[in-house]
């Protein structure tokens, strides 16, 4: 795809706008910030917005503003630019909340659900398009979905689309079955969130750092050594098992606290991937790990199934990527259909 366009990538605590260009989606400027749906949401619930008209005022106000910061200074577009928006803002918190695409979801993004949204956009944009997530019986995403198609289009996966396994990991880590280029199934580990939780909110608050910067370095020796025995704990032992040894290790043992702290991140990533070999029922896996996760999820995986499975780890960059080229796919899908 040639066509330049924007990218917006809007979680629930993160808020992601980038402007993109050629055939390779360059990103030519972008702007990051921690303003997600949920503040939004809240501030609008502050100015009595409680209806969803009301709320949109709040979301278009700021993605009007951060969309001149954008372009402030840059070269005016030769044409219009689309903007498309995936994430939580198509959510009950969000800008406007639309309904979940279903299972079998295909990875050519044709089974994207979406609406174009009315807004005070700046001159130089065409249309803004906001998507929805997926869900099945008894699971849901949204934002992961872009994400999932995005990566799946790389030619290097097509023989991975008839049969795999794809972990994303996060704050809400998501394990997706792909059959037949479609996802069929999925699994949400709440993985980010109980090390924030249990970190901040439990007896273990004083035993690990849970405010500690996840990092995009090597891990020391020490740093790894007590991650990886934090994996063996949840092996043997699972989370209920395992957690109270987070606060045996700091009393009894007298583990430093970021020691204690890399033994915590091991316990529950460990947990979420100790059935792995079971879940995988023979598929290859794919690790889409971004760049503070990537050596973290490859050791717990190395460990907790090593040669049982066959799993390949895609380039971190390719998957903070990928939000990008789902988007991109979304609007090509979109301009074939104008075209028919």
């Amino acid at each position: 795809m040639n066509r330049e366009f924007l990218s917006c990538d809007w979680g629930t605590t993160s808020f992601r706008l980038r402007r993109v260009a050629g055939p390779d989606c360059t990103v030519i400027r972008e702007i990051r910030e921690p303003s997600g749906v949920k503040s939004l949401y809240e501030e609008a619930m502050r100015s009595g917005a409680e209806i969803e008209a009301g709320r949109a005022k709040v979301f278009a106000g700021f993605l009007h503003r951060k969309c001149e910061a954008l372009l402030a200074g840059q070269k005016t577009p030769e044409r219009e630019l689309p903007l498309v928006i995936s994430g939580m803002a198509s959510s009950s918190v969000g800008w406007r909340e639309l309904p979940y695409a279903k299972t079998p979801f295909p990875l050519d993004g044709c089974g994207l659900r979406s609406q174009e949204v009315n807004w005070s956009n700046p001159e130089c944009f065409w249309s803004a398009h906001l998507i929805s997530g997926v869900a099945t019986t008894c699971d849901m995403m949204r934002g992961e979905e872009t994400e999932i198609i995005g990566l799946m289009s790389d030619a290097s996966l097509a023989p991975l689309r008839e049969r795999s396994l794809l972990i994303l990991p996060g704050t809400h880590s998501k394990h997706v079955w792909i059959e037949d280029q479609s996802v069929v199934e999925f699994r949400t580990f709440m993985t980010g969130e109980l090390f924030e939780v249990l970190g901040r909110h439990s007896l273990l608050r004083a035993s690990v750092d849970a405010a500690a910067p996840v990092r995009g370095d090597s891990l020391s020796d020490p740093d790894r050594a007590a991650f990886q025995e934090g994996v063996s704990w949840a092996k043997a032992h699972g989370l209920a098992g395992g957690l109270f040894r987070v606060r045996t290790r700091a009393v009894l043992d007298r583990r430093p606290l970021k020691d204690n702290t890399w033994f915590f991140s091991g316990l529950l990533i460990g947990t979420e991937l100790e059935s792995i070999g079971r879940d995988a029922r023979n598929r290859p896996v794919i690790l889409g790990a971004t760049r503070g996760l990537a050596e973290l999820y490859g050791l717990a995986l190395e460990m907790v199934a090593g040669r049982a499975i066959q799993w390949i780890q895609l380039p971190p960059q390719q998957v903070e990527h990928a939000a990008i080229a789902g988007h991109a796919l979304f609007l090509q899908n979109r301009t074939m259909k104008e075209t028919e």
